[in-house]
């Protein structure tokens, strides 16, 4: 027992170095291949600042507060954006922390809590720690996990999904419940475990036959997160669903489509016009469609391989951001359909875990080089 102890400890210790190492890659390749001397005003760490990166800072020291100067077109832009990522930046800023560099602590600290926590998944599903760790490193090298580095709420997001499963798997229904509802309020996405986990109770409580407390906690939290972000939209912005048909922000060319509507259009669009080596087509359209239909593809392949709520909230994610117009960020939404690595990390040919390891981590050099850039990279 003694050895297997140590043995885990060890493990988790070299994952934690792993993600480090892969992590600080990025940061050197990243500054390496940017022109400093056109962008004398950015360092090695500000050019991961980018795009959306804005939205989580203005939060972060003005909440969703109007202030002056303000364009209106921002303002309406921020409903769009839970809070608790810009709340985790503002907390450790008060330690002295510069915002930016606030944001981008949170991220790196989250991606390696969450790789640590996605191993001990792996762990209790398969009983296999080649496979967990396997699957640590396709979270990791997957080509745009670059946003665990960013100040994008990617990270945090995947943590508390991850954790919140683990606990759902070790039957501790409160935690995973309140974790579901910090997932929520990270992302809105978050939504889709409402319905899993309501007929995870149902399930569990036509099983046992008796009424559990933490149960109903599993059911009521996640509800209270998405409560709790609507009524922010009702107070500062006027709306409960402010955030789903503003009309002042460029956010408003998403709307609800016909499900893989845009991904089919995309993909048949790649071959024609050598749209394929266009980056600014494949960056917006093309590539965003490619994820999307390996999303679906690794999901459908795993339904005999994992358990029904992985299933189920991989494809219900998929099917949420493939049924909204403009998927110009659909290959950074599908990253956080983490139950993809479960499925990864338990393909027996262990050649072509090795290739699918390689493609990615030559796409993951290749897109973040892009994002740091300052061009649109998801």
């Amino acid at each position: 027992m003694t050895y297997q102890i140590l043995s885990k400890h060890k493990t988790v210790f070299i994952i934690i170095f792993l993600v480090v190492i892969i992590k600080l890659l990025l940061f050197g390749w990243a500054w390496l291949n940017f022109n400093s001397v056109t962008s004398s005003e950015n360092n090695w760490l500000n050019i991961w600042d980018r795009w959306d990166s804005g939205v989580y800072k203005t939060i972060a020291t003005s909440g969703y507060e109007q202030t002056v100067g303000m364009k209106m077109d921002w303002w309406a832009f921020l409903s769009h954006f839970p809070p608790l990522y810009p709340i985790m930046i503002y907390i450790v800023s008060l330690l002295g922390v510069p915002i930016p560099s606030s944001g981008i602590l949170v991220s790196f600290l989250s991606i390696i809590i969450a790789s640590v926590i996605l191993y001990e998944l792996v762990l209790l599903e398969f009983k296999n720690q080649q496979s967990a760790v396997l699957a640590v490193l396709f979270l990791n090298l997957f080509p745009t996990s670059y946003f665990t580095i960013s100040i994008y709420s990617e990270s945090l997001f995947l943590l508390l999904t991850i954790a919140s499963f683990y606990c759902l798997r070790k039957e501790r229904f409160f935690w995973a419940g309140l974790l579901a509802g910090g997932a929520i309020l990270t992302r809105n996405v978050g939504i889709v475990l409402i319905p899993i986990y309501f007929i995870y109770s149902f399930s569990a409580f036509f099983k046992n036959r008796r009424s559990n407390l933490n149960l109903l906690c599993l059911c009521l939290l996640p509800i209270f997160a998405m409560v709790i972000y609507i009524g922010i939209n009702k107070f500062y912005f006027g709306d409960y669903f402010y955030f789903l048909h503003e009309k002042l922000s460029f956010n408003t060319t998403k709307h609800f489509i016909f499900p893989f509507k845009e991904t089919y259009h995309d993909l048949l669009a790649i071959s024609q016009n050598s749209n394929l080596l266009n980056e600014s087509f494949m960056t917006t359209r093309g590539w965003n469609a490619i994820f999307v239909l390996f999303a679906f593809l690794v999901t459908t392949l795993g339904i005999r391989k994992v358990k029904w709520e992985y299933t189920l909230y991989s494809f219900s994610s998929i099917f949420l951001y493939s049924s909204l117009s403009w998927g110009i960020s659909n290959a950074r939404y599908v990253f956080a359909t983490f139950p993809m690595f479960l499925v990864l990390s338990s393909i027996e040919n262990k050649w072509l875990q090795v290739g699918i390891m390689g493609v990615f981590f030559v796409m993951l050099l290749y897109f973040s080089k892009i994002f740091t850039s300052g061009a649109w990279a998801f």
